[in-house]
């Protein structure tokens, strides 16, 4: 829901619709009035799911980085190698995957450098549901359940808590979103999942 609101004399809006569609374009409508995160609802390779639940925690790839757009999938590729991951049609599925995030938004966004992490957990990282001091950030869960969301004005309302479904990718706005509207859709970490254990999470965040 949008709407306006005022601190003082000065006018304001609040952005927290979430536009969910089955198409990779539906992540720029993240630049539509009102909206405060777009999800492509895509589903999940089977084969994909039954690899990275069974790679041992040990295996699980980690990454902090910022790099040229072009040089995303490198460094994915490096991470992999880093945990002793064998090559694989599947870690190829992985690595080719978050190089086209990454793509996805640098054209969203018109950024070309990233800050990339793999976050391997397994508790939640997040427990309280915030906003990143970022102008916007992409998640996509590889393993375990996706990040949970609710607009700041439910935070009292347990019924209105959504949650991303696993392998879909989300573009949420953030604190330092441009323009006039404020962002007020609040996220954080799931539990934790036990009979899959740790969660792999990617994160994006465009670097100006």
């Amino acid at each position: 829901m949008s709407v306006s609101k005022a601190i003082g004399k000065t006018p304001y809006r609040v952005a927290s619709d979430v536009m969910i569609g089955r198409e990779p374009e539906i992540l720029a409508d993240i630049h539509l009035q009102g909206v405060a995160a777009s999800i492509w609802a895509r589903p999940c390779d089977p084969a994909f799911v039954d690899w990275v639940d069974g790679l041992p925690v040990e295996c699980l790839p980690e990454l902090r980085t910022a790099v040229p757009v072009h040089l995303a999938e490198a460094a994915a590729i490096a991470a992999c190698e880093q945990a002793k991951i064998p090559s694989s049609s599947e870690r190829d599925m992985l690595t080719g995957d978050i190089a086209a995030l990454a793509l996805m938004l640098s054209k969203t966004l018109n950024v070309r450098q990233m800050r990339i992490r793999l976050d391997v957990s397994d508790e939640m990282m997040c427990p309280k549901f915030h906003m990143d001091n970022v102008p916007a950030r992409l998640l996509c869960t590889y393993r375990g359940p996706g990040t949970d969301y609710v607009p700041q004005e439910d935070l009292s309302e347990p019924l209105r808590i959504r949650s991303v479904k696993r392998g879909a990718v989300a573009l949420f706005r953030g604190g330092a979103w441009s323009g006039e509207e404020r962002t007020g859709l609040l996220h954080r970490s799931p539990a934790v999942d036990e009979s899959v254990g740790a969660r792999l999470l990617l994160v994006i965040d465009p670097v100006d």
